[in-house]
Order: C-alpha cells, then sequence, then structure tokens
C-alpha cells in the first residue's frame, strides 16, 4: 500500500515538475547537474574570427563574454 501511495507521488511529481525531474534523471545518469544550455547558431565568419581574437587577446572566455550580452539585453 505505502509503495503504491509513493508511486503515486512520484508521478504527480514527474509531470508536474518535468524539468526537476529530467534534471535529477540526468544527475542520476550522470552525476553531476547541467546549469549551461548548449546554442547553435551562424554569425558574419568576419565577426566571429575578430571576435575570438579579441578575447584571445584579453584572455576572455568567449562564452562568457556572450553570456554577459545576452543578460544585458534581455534584462
Amino acid at each position: 500500500m505505502q509503495s503504491n501511495k509513493l508511486l503515486k507521488l512520484a508521478h504527480g511529481i514527474a509531470v508536474r515538475d518535468k524539468i526537476v525531474f529530467d534534471t535529477l534523471m540526468e544527475f542520476e545518469r550522470d552525476k553531476r547537474i547541467r546549469t549551461k544550455k548548449r546554442l547553435n547558431f551562424t554569425i558574419d565568419k568576419n565577426v566571429a574570427n575578430k571576435f575570438r581574437k579579441y578575447c584571445r587577446e584579453h584572455g576572455y572566455n568567449m562564452s562568457s563574454k556572450i553570456e554577459k550580452a545576452m543578460k544585458e539585453i534581455v534584462s
């Protein structure tokens, strides 16, 4: 009886909080929680090369700089 109640509760949580449940399942599989999302997009080749060079020369992480710019846009 108790295990049936637990299964119903777990199923309810999995349906209600799918993102959280999926994250827990990923943690169970990989033993880590990812907080980043990989994106794939196309930009001008010259801009990409200049940005890569700029980041390299100044010791910046390209992803961090792009993430910061995105946060400024959406804030």
